[in-house]
């Protein structure tokens, strides 16, 4: 007997896992050009913030690879 059908909100293990390295990506790449930005216009702390998040999305990145996703 099929277990129960995924409800409108639950999108299940699979979508899930493909969702997850397109965000961090999508971080990777917001946070470089915030920082590039905010370096430019002489934002020095916001910029150092922002690469934090670069740095932070590219250790999740490495790690989502590494695990084989």
């Amino acid at each position: 007997m099929p277990g129960p059908s995924p409800g409108p909100g639950d999108m299940g293990g699979s979508a899930h896992l493909s969702w997850e390295p397109a965000s961090y990506w999508l971080l990777y790449v917001v946070a470089l050009v915030a920082a590039l930005v905010h370096w430019r216009l002489g934002n020095h702390a916001m910029a150092v913030v922002c690469g934090c998040a670069v740095a932070a999305s590219v250790g999740l990145i490495v790690r989502l690879h590494r695990n084989g996703a």
